[in-house]
C-alpha cells in the first residue's frame, strides 16, 4: 500500500524587526539619496568632491540619528511606537526624519552648489514618500511573520494532539498484554511490568520532544521488542540494523511505534510459527530508507484498510514534511515489508 510523499516543512519565516531598520535606516535609505543627488549634481554639471562628500555625510548622519532616536521612543514609550495603528506610525517616523533633516538645514554650512534652490518643500515631500513605502513594506513583513508563527503554533497544536492520542493507543496495547499474561504466567508478567516501565520512562521523554536521532528512535524500538519477546517467548525474535552514518539523522520523535506495533499485531500475534522482525536503515541518494520486515504470512495489499497507528504516523509526517517522503507496505514471499523515505537530515 502506497500512502502519500512528504518534505520537511521548512522552518516558518522569521522576520528580524531590528536588523530590518539597521539596514533601511543605516544603508538602503542614506544609499539611495546620496544616489539620487549625485545624479541630480552630475546632471546638471555641478557634482564635485566637495559635494558629494557632504551629501554623503549630511544623509548618513540623517538617518543614522532618526534610527537611533525611534530606537530610544521604542523603548521608553513603546505605545507611541506600535506597529497596530498605521497612521499613529507614519506621524512618528514623519517627525522623526523630517524633524531631524530640518535641524541639519540649520546647522550645516552648504555648499554653493547646494544652494541653488532654498526650498525644502520638494525634499520633505520625498523623505514622506520613502517613509511610507518603508512603513509599507515593514508591515508586509510583520504580517508574514504573524502568519507564519500562526501556522507553526497550530502545527504544533496538532502534533502534541497526535502524539497525546498515540501514547494511550500505545499504553493501552500494553496493559492488554499484561493482563493475558497475569493468569498464564505471573513470573512473566512481572518481568514485563518492569520493561514496560522502562519503556514508559523512555517514552514520555521522548514525547516532550518534536525530533530525535534515528539512534534514539531505535532504543525505543528495542525496548518494546524486548518487551515483546517476553510476551511470545520462543515465538519472536527480531534483529535491528542501523548502517554507518544513519545514527545520528533526525526523525520526529516515536515516528516508529505504531509501524512496529502494527507489525507485532497482525504478523506475529495471530499466528502460531515462529516469526522474526528485521528493523535496517540505508542512505539511498540522500535520503534515509528505514525497512521493517516480518516472516508473517502473505496478505492481500488491496485490502489494508488504515487503522490508528498508521493515521498518527501518516499525519505526523504530513506535518512534518510536506511532500517529500514515502511510505509502502507490500506482501512478499517471505513476509511484509514496509518502507519508509526520508530526506536524511542530520541533529541540528
Amino acid at each position: 500500500m502506497a500512502l502519500s510523499d512528504t518534505k520537511p516543512l521548512n522552518q516558518p519565516y522569521r522576520f528580524d524587526q531590528k536588523k530590518f531598520q539597521r539596514w533601511v535606516f543605516l544603508l538602503v535609505w542614506p544609499l539611495a539619496n546620496v544616489l539620487l543627488v549625485a545624479t541630480i549634481l552630475i546632471d546638471l554639471g555641478l557634482a564635485s568632491a566637495e559635494t558629494l562628500l557632504f551629501v554623503a555625510i549630511y544623509f548618513w548622519l540623517l538617518f543614522g540619528l532618526s534610527f537611533l532616536g525611534l530606537q530610544i521612543l521604542d523603548r521608553y514609550f513603546p505605545k507611541i511606537m506600535s506597529t497596530e495603528v498605521f497612521w499613529r506610525q507614519l506621524f512618528v517616523h514623519v517627525v522623526v526624519i523630517v524633524g531631524i533633516a530640518a535641524i541639519f538645514s540649520g546647522l550645516f554650512s552648504r555648499p554653493v552648489a547646494l544652494k541653488l534652490s532654498q526650498t525644502l518643500i520638494g525634499p520633505r515631500i520625498f523623505f514622506i514618500l520613502e517613509i511610507i513605502i518603508y512603513l509599507i513594506v515593514f508591515r508586509i513583513f510583520t504580517q508574514q511573520e504573524r502568519s507564519f508563527t500562526t501556522a507553526l503554533a497550530l502545527r504544533e497544536t496538532e502534533l502534541n494532539m497526535l502524539r497525546s492520542q498515540s501514547n494511550p493507543h500505545f499504553l493501552f496495547n500494553t496493559l492488554n498484554l499484561i493482563n493475558t499474561q497475569i493468569s498464564n504466567d505471573p513470573d512473566n508478567a512481572k518481568e514485563i511490568v518492569y520493561d514496560l516501565a522502562d519503556l514508559l520512562r523512555k517514552n514520555i521523554n521522548m514525547a516532550q520532544q518534536s525530533f530525535t536521532t534515528l539512534a534514539e528512535e531505535m532504543k525505543l524500538v528495542n525496548l518494546y521488542l524486548t518487551l515483546q519477546e517476553k510476551r511470545f517467548k520462543d515465538r519472536l525474535s527480531f534483529n535491528i540494523k542501523l548502517v554507518s552514518g544513519t545514527n545520528l539523522l533526525q526523525i520526529p520523535a516515536l515516528l516508529l511505534q505504531p509501524v512496529i506495533e502494527n507489525t507485532v499485531k497482525y504478523a506475529v500475534a495471530p499466528y502460531a510459527p515462529k516469526a522474526h522482525i528485521l528493523v535496517e536503515t540505508s542512505l539511498v541518494n540522500g535520503r534515509l530508507v528505514i525497512v521493517v520486515r516480518d516472516s508473517g504470512p502473505a496478505f492481500d495489499e488491496t485490502q489494508i484498510v488504515e487503522g490508528n497507528g498508521m493515521r498518527i504516523l501518516r499525519k505526523t509526517l504530513v506535518l512534518h514534511y510536506e511532500d517529500d517522503y514515502d511510505i509502502q507496505l507490500k506482501s512478499t514471499a517471505s513476509g511484509g515489508v514496509f518502507t519508509l523515505s526520508l530526506p536524511a537530515r542530520a541533529v541540528e
